[in-house]
């Protein structure tokens, strides 16, 4: 007999609320630290040097940059026990790059990561750091946990990196394109263009939750007799 926990029930780990606890924490860390100001001239300034040969390539070269960069950092944070400290370090990181844009705007950085969050591209990156986390910790557990199903936990996890390549190909693609409306238009159109891919990325965001939901799937499946295409009660996720 296994006793329900939070994250654990029937002896399965709930990766539906470790992705949710963690996605907290990821937006916990870009919201505190990004407030702090802070003073790293050579930081920021590697940074405007980096983001401006991106922001002058076409959208086809924009994606061609972000998506591999991306991914790699996703890469490194599925690597058990690693990518949970790169996970921190990266967020923290990136958290004080905007602080210090901030701060060479005289304004305070949180500020410019609320800016951030207006556009869809962040709503569809930042949630495959923090699956990519989870799928760690999954496989984690899945290894460690003595009679655990590590086919079904190595399953899983190649699905979620498969979701995660997925995710951050769309991100790559409306981050290159709101990018290209913001710098070909004037104001106020850079800002209400790039916010009208709300449209598509609404959906999107819908299929890519679904997607999730298939996955963790397999960490419910062995409770009973449902089927993988069954859709499970709200409170397995939750």
């Amino acid at each position: 007999m296994h006793r329900d926990s939070l994250y654990f029930r029937s002896g399965k780990i709930r990766t539906g609320r470790i992705f949710i606890t963690v996605f907290i924490i990821e937006i916990a860390i870009y919201l505190v630290v990004s407030s702090i100001e802070f003073k790293n001239p050579q930081l920021l300034s590697q940074f405007e040097s980096q983001q401006s040969s991106i922001d002058s390539l076409s959208i086809a070269g924009m994606f061609i940059s972000i998506f591999p960069h991306n991914l790699f950092a996703a890469s490194l944070e599925v690597i058990p026990l690693i990518g949970q400290v790169f996970f921190l370090i990266s967020n923290v990181e990136t958290a004080m790059i905007i602080s210090l844009e901030g701060g060479s705007l005289h304004i305070n950085g949180l500020f410019i990561f609320l800016s951030l969050a207006i556009f869809p591209h962040t709503w569809l990156e930042l949630p495959s750091y923090a699956i990519a986390t989870t799928s760690s910790i999954s496989l984690i557990y899945g290894l460690l946990k003595r009679g655990y199903n590590r086919k079904e936990a190595g399953i899983q996890f190649i699905f979620f990196y498969l979701l995660i390549v997925l995710e951050l190909g769309i991100a790559g693609i409306f981050e290159s394109v709101e990018i290209y409306l913001e710098r070909t238009f004037p104001s106020p159109q850079n800002v209400t263009y790039p916010l009208l891919l709300w449209i598509p990325a609404i959906p999107l965001l819908y299929l890519l939750i679904r997607l999730f939901r298939m996955v963790d799937r397999f960490s419910q499946a062995s409770r009973g007799n449902r089927s993988i295409l069954d859709d499970p009660p709200e409170n397995d996720f939750l």
